[in-house]
């Protein structure tokens, strides 16, 4: 998932939740149809360079309404291999499965590390990666490199933003019926994954998916409850739990509170913080959260002008470095402990007015906000399809019980482009009847630890892993886990033991 203070170039680390709303009505006659009638799985020649000493398929998933989605399956050739395969549902909405040679080399080395001894099948869903049509805007584009070099108050740069946005939006969708945000729903892109499946030559799979990949897991196995298929989903691990009916604009104040606060207390106790913090200064959480708040006021009134060396090669960056911004950078480097002592270097580098040394948290905020293994637009037509926009009221009684970033998330509500793309069809939560690992990160500030308490609680078919000294995305950080999948894919109705911690359900 991916959170948005402001600064609409960055969809940084941007939260879009889903409300509970109203069932989505699927039966089984009507999927069986669209199946077999209208979808369409052609392989293709592969687009990439890669390790052939692997086998592997490429191909694209053609959809009813003429979407082309770009797949490859990655072949296990062990001599015991599994015949359910692993589907890989990534993070966003939005993020592309980096089906190019740098990605299918990381993914080839991923299937080593992991020994699943399963064939891994990854899709560019809807309007990422290497699908089209592509939702794409020059304007758009062009407005966020303007904006880049400019010192915008946050206001105003969401008030631009939201315009140029909505016009994109209905630019594409009158050049391109298909671009229409209602076709990128999490709804259609489970239909999309069941119909590839149904396609394929497999009569049972698994899935893992992670962030943003969970909610559309759990769309999927809810499709499946409702319309079985004759190829079964037989066991799904969850990684960084994102259920329907939380998160959304409503509680952007929550989270950015809740997992600054984190970060106030845990980089207050991490070494490594501590010796880069001020010797002057008391290093206990009042006094970091005291920093960190007299570092956007200075920004606020001298915001500092940096030159940002692009990763992809294409020309360095001209960035304007003010108190929005900053706190954009930082909650994106709170996902991730290690991160900590990088934030208290860049405070430090503001107070010395050093813009060199504001680099190692500046340079990764813009490049990955900047990739083309994400895509902004996508992001937001899947969050306007998926949610409801709940009431102004609610958000002001958010902001009352989160004060301390309210300067920061007042306008999010008003400047959400939902208010233009009303959700006609919203997510619902649901429990279903799937053997389910769910994993969760006590550190995570974007997809809290009490999320996936709730659904373990409310799920009797799942089991859930708390891992005390990880955050976003457990399996980036817990290689034990990583090593032992196989041991709940081979065996999802058993017990899970392996790797055991302190909290375990």
């Amino acid at each position: 998932m991916r959170f948005l203070v402001g600064f609409g170039i960055a969809t940084v680390l941007a939260l879009a939740a889903i409300v509970v709303g109203y069932f989505y009505p699927l039966t089984a006659t009507a999927e069986k149809t669209i199946v077999a009638m209208e979808y369409k799985f052609l392989k293709a020649a592969c687009w990439f360079d890669a390790d052939w000493t692997t086998t592997i398929t490429c191909g694209e998933l053609q959809t009813p309404e003429q979407f082309r989605l770009a797949v490859v399956i990655l072949h296990n050739d062990a001599e015991q291999r599994r015949a359910d395969p692993i589907v890989y549902l990534q993070g966003g909405p939005g993020a592309s499965a980096r089906l190019h040679t740098d990605g299918i080399k990381s993914w080839l080395n991923w299937m080593r590390y992991s020994n699943t001894q399963r064939d891994l099948i990854l899709i560019d869903t809807r309007g990422t990666g290497r699908s089209k049509p592509a939702l794409v805007c020059a304007e758009y584009n062009q407005f966020n490199q303007q904006l880049l070099r400019q010192d915008i108050a946050l206001g105003d740069e969401l008030a631009q933003g939201y315009d140029v946005a909505a016009q994109c939006f209905a630019s594409s969708v009158q050049a391109n019926p298909q671009l229409d945000y209602r076709n990128f729903s999490t709804q259609k892109s489970a239909q999309d994954v069941r119909a590839l499946m149904a396609q394929l030559e497999y009569q049972e799979w698994n899935i893992l998916g992670v962030s943003y990949g969970t909610r559309l897991a759990l769309e999927i196995a809810q499709q499946e409850q409702q319309a079985p298929q004759a190829v079964k989903l037989k066991s799904m691990i969850l990684d960084s739990v994102y259920p329907a009916g939380f998160g959304g604009v409503q509680t952007w104040p929550q989270v950015l509170d809740e997992g600054m606060q984190q970060f106030f207390k845990g980089c207050s106790e991490q070494q490594e913080c501590i010796k880069k913090l001020n010797p002057s200064s008391e290093t206990n959480l009042v006094s970091l959260e005291q920093r960190f708040m007299q570092t956007l006021r200075n920004l606020q009134r001298n915001p500092i002008a940096i030159t940002i060396k692009r990763w992809d090669g294409e020309a360095p960056v001209n960035f304007v470095v003010n108190d929005h911004r900053f706190l954009s950078a930082t909650f994106a480097a709170v996902y991730n402990p290690s991160d900590w002592p990088t934030i208290i270097d860049a405070i430090n580098a503001v107070d010395a007015q050093r813009s060199d040394l504001l680099k190692p948290l500046i340079e990764p905020f813009i490049n990955n906000s900047m990739t083309s293994d994400f895509n902004s637009l996508t992001f937001t037509a899947v969050d306007c399809a998926d949610n409801p926009v709940l009431t102004e009221t609610d958000y002001t009684a958010a902001l009352v019980r989160y004060p301390l970033l309210q300067e920061y998330t007042r306008d999010q509500w008003r400047y959400q482009l939902c208010h233009s793309l009303p959700s006609e069809s919203p997510l619902v939560k649901s429990a279903p009847q799937i053997p389910t690992l769910l994993l969760a990160g006590a550190l995570d500030p974007i997809t809290p630890v009490s999320w996936a308490l709730a659904v373990n609680q409310q799920w009797p078919h799942s089991q859930l892993l708390v891992r005390e000294k990880v955050a976003h995305s457990v399996l980036g950080g817990d290689t034990c886990l990583l090593e032992h999948l196989d041991e709940f894919f081979n065996q999802p109705d058993e017990r899970f033991t392996a790797c055991a911690e302190e909290r375990e359900n």
